[in-house]
């Protein structure tokens, strides 16, 4: 076991953190409290020096996540805190700085032109028309009642027919995404605007022609069938909220594209939303897919 330096009353945190994978690990105020089995004191509800990211003086609490690899970045006095992991040798206020910049800033433009555009619109209809008639072709079957041979070789026929499917929808939501915006502030969007930030998170920010600042998140997450986000996707969404809330903007959106996941917001995050949009792609034709409509 590797050897450290924290004791008392922190000490769960400390083998908490140890024990996740995740870069970033978000926990509510409650959860620290649970884990060890005790309440934090006021001064940990009130300032950010409680939570500083030193070892030194009385501060002992912040050897548990020093300890661990990690360094405490965003504070949400009263409702959560994100731990960062980092290595040892960049546990400084001024690195980290630089190191969080650094990923805020990791956004890769798409050099998509009007005619890759509409090249890519033509491929997923092709894959589409593709899909209806192999199910026309092979209504007549039961897959159930065939051999495993004759169920795997409709399965890789079907991998054939539809490729890299996440690609085609995180296209589509783009689309349906800038409709959306367009005609909610006539704003001049061009594909070629929206930033990537990873596989399935896109930023977007402009100047509508009233002079007001626009930004959104796109978050194509695949479908989850869960009540409640894992570890990752809530750090994921804290990320994003944190994002969205560090940008100019007086309009503030996030599109969701899964049902399940823009459920779990509005139940168990929305607090957390404050001025932001949260919509559901694409049911936002229906109001109540929609909270915090202005």
């Amino acid at each position: 076991m590797a050897k450290h330096n924290v004791q008392g009353k922190y000490f769960p945190l400390y083998e908490y953190l140890l024990q996740q994978e995740e870069k970033h690990v978000v926990l509510t105020f409650e959860e620290i409290e649970e884990i060890i089995h005790a309440k934090l004191p006021k001064s940990a509800y009130k300032y950010q020096a409680w939570w500083g990211n030193t070892k030194s003086g009385t501060y002992v609490q912040a050897a548990a996540w020093i300890e661990a690899g990690f360094r405490v970045d965003t504070i949400q006095y009263g409702r959560c805190i994100e731990f960062v992991k980092v290595s040892k040798e960049i546990l400084t206020k001024k690195k980290n700085r630089i190191i969080r910049e650094a990923l805020i800033s990791k956004t890769i433009p798409t050099k998509d032109t009007p005619y890759r555009e509409s090249e890519s619109l033509r491929n997923i209809m092709e894959k589409l028309n593709s899909a209806q008639q192999f199910f026309e072709e092979n209504r007549y079957r039961h897959f159930s009642d065939e051999s495993l041979l004759s169920q795997f070789e409709v399965l890789c026929e079907c991998r054939r027919i539809f490729g890299k499917v996440d690609q085609a929808i995180n296209y589509m939501a783009i689309q349906l995404m800038q409709q959306y915006l367009i005609e909610k502030h006539l704003l001049k969007l061009v594909h070629s605007q929206i930033k990537k930030q990873d596989e399935f998170t896109f930023i977007f920010e402009e100047q509508a022609p009233n002079g007001e600042e626009v930004a959104a998140i796109l978050n194509t997450t695949p479908e989850t069938l869960s009540s409640e986000f894992n570890p990752s996707q809530r750090s994921i969404f804290f990320q994003d909220c944190r994002l969205l809330s560090k940008t100019k903007a007086t309009r503030r959106y996030y599109f969701v594209t899964d049902e399940y996941v823009y459920n779990i917001i509005e139940k168990k995050y929305k607090q957390f939303l404050e001025s932001i949009q949260l919509i559901l792609l694409p049911k936002v034709i229906d109001d109540k897919y929609s909270l915090h409509a202005w």
